[in-house]
């Protein structure tokens, strides 16, 4: 482990401080996940105001049981990536106890909770609605599990590792091209 080198605004930072800088961090990853085919369309115009509609009946629907199970999901799905398989065991069965669970919540809200906001949407927005709703539904469950103070903290954790040095430098107005070995 590296000791902590460089600038600091404040000498000694507090757990709200790192837990801000987590949630940034991590709203900054849910941008970036979340945002999906839609998002990456150059010049789209902001949502329809039906889709808007749904979006809000979708988070407000979303229970803390569902948004738990959304979480479960998630992780389990994420961790079959190769990076991350090492970290985390989730058996076949588990697995599909999730993604089963997760399907009827999904299936709940828009058949029945949010029904009439998702016709209109889907009137208004075509195809993409189905993939913009789950969409939301994810970026609703993973914005609660980054706002938890152990994964915000832990998220955080990351300000003792950096250089805050060289992101001084490369913040300056005229910045040095970095040494050969640095990149």
């Amino acid at each position: 482990m590296r000791p902590r080198r460089g600038f600091s605004i404040r000498k000694e930072a507090t757990v709200k401080t790192k837990r801000k800088m987590g949630t940034a961090l991590a709203l900054t990853l849910i941008a970036a996940l979340g945002a999906g085919r839609a998002a990456r369309a150059e010049g789209r115009p902001e949502p329809h105001p039906d889709a808007q509609a749904l979006a809000k009946c979708l988070v407000s629907s979303t229970t803390e049981k569902d948004k738990d199970d959304l979480v479960r999901w998630f992780v389990a799905s994420t961790a079959q990536h190769p990076a991350a398989a090492e970290l985390i065991t989730v058996t076949p069965e588990q697995r599909a106890n999730m993604a089963s669970r997760v399907a009827i919540v999904f299936e709940r809200l828009l058949t029945q909770d949010c029904r009439p906001q998702f016709h209109d949407a889907r009137k208004a927005e075509g195809d993409e609605t189905v993939s913009m709703s789950f969409a939301i539904l994810v970026q609703t469950a993973l914005g609660d599990l980054i706002e938890n103070p152990t994964v915000s903290s832990a998220l955080a954790n990351i300000d003792s590792y950096l250089d805050k040095e060289k992101i001084a430098a490369a913040m300056a107005d005229a910045p040095e091209a970095a040494p050969a070995g640095n990149r």
